[in-house]
């Protein structure tokens, strides 16, 4: 081991959901290799850790998130939500640009490995911005390229199905397989019927989710 944490409380979510109390917790190359009591270990070239009133728990994970949008929080939080879509997010990202996501999804990854979230589904644009932020910061994540199926001069980057099949090939197990790819049609209410159905296609063909908004704010 080369670092160790010692007395903690540990929330192992298991199959039992056992609480173990005053354990040591031994990681070696960033792996944890042992959940003991007293565990036996030489000082001079461990790093300890005191883990008395504290407690370790597996990392969180966040289920849906627009991670680059950090660029936006706080804009017309007060508005009701098809106002505050219609007036005020949509005519932002009209204006994003490729490198505005990666900075915006950059800070998020920052925020969330703070607060322990070591994974998450994200649901934008420009993902590939997006894989190269989680890649750099040792994440996992499953990345959908958002899309609205009624013409590429309305989609933010002009981006195609085609283009998000593209990223999902390049993507798609990268980042020694934490990143993982899947199909992000917008909403049954901004996307055709024809255009969910080339999407339900694609996904089977790649083998690959779907990850879309079905009953938002309700």
């Amino acid at each position: 081991m080369d670092t160790l944490i010692r007395n903690v409380t540990a929330i192992t979510l298991d199959e039992d959901n056992r609480i173990l109390h005053d354990v040591d917790i031994a990681i070696k190359d960033g792996i944890i290799t042992a959940v003991e009591r007293n565990l036996v270990f030489d000082k001079n070239q461990v790093s300890v850790i005191d883990g008395r009133e504290r407690v370790a728990l597996p990392g969180f994970f966040n289920a849906h998130t627009h991670a680059a949008m950090t660029l936006e929080r706080g804009w017309a939080e007060d508005l009701p939500f098809d106002r505050w879509l219609n007036e005020k997010i949509w005519v932002a990202e009209s204006a994003l640009e490729e490198e505005d996501v990666y900075w915006g999804a950059a800070l998020a990854c920052c925020e969330m490995l703070r607060a322990g979230v070591v994974g998450f589904a994200d649901h934008y644009f420009w993902m590939d911005q997006v894989a190269r932020a989680v890649k750099e910061a040792g994440m996992k994540a499953t990345l959908a390229w958002c899309q609205f199926g009624i013409g590429a001069e309305h989609e933010v980057g002009g981006a195609t199905l085609e283009r998000t099949l593209r990223f999902i090939r390049e993507w798609h197990g990268a980042g020694e397989g934490r990143i993982r790819c899947a199909l992000g049609p917008h909403s049954p209410y901004m996307c055709p019927p024809e255009f969910l159905r080339r999407v339900a296609r694609a996904a089977r063909e790649l083998n690959v989710g779907i990850h879309l908004h079905v009953a938002e704010s309700q």
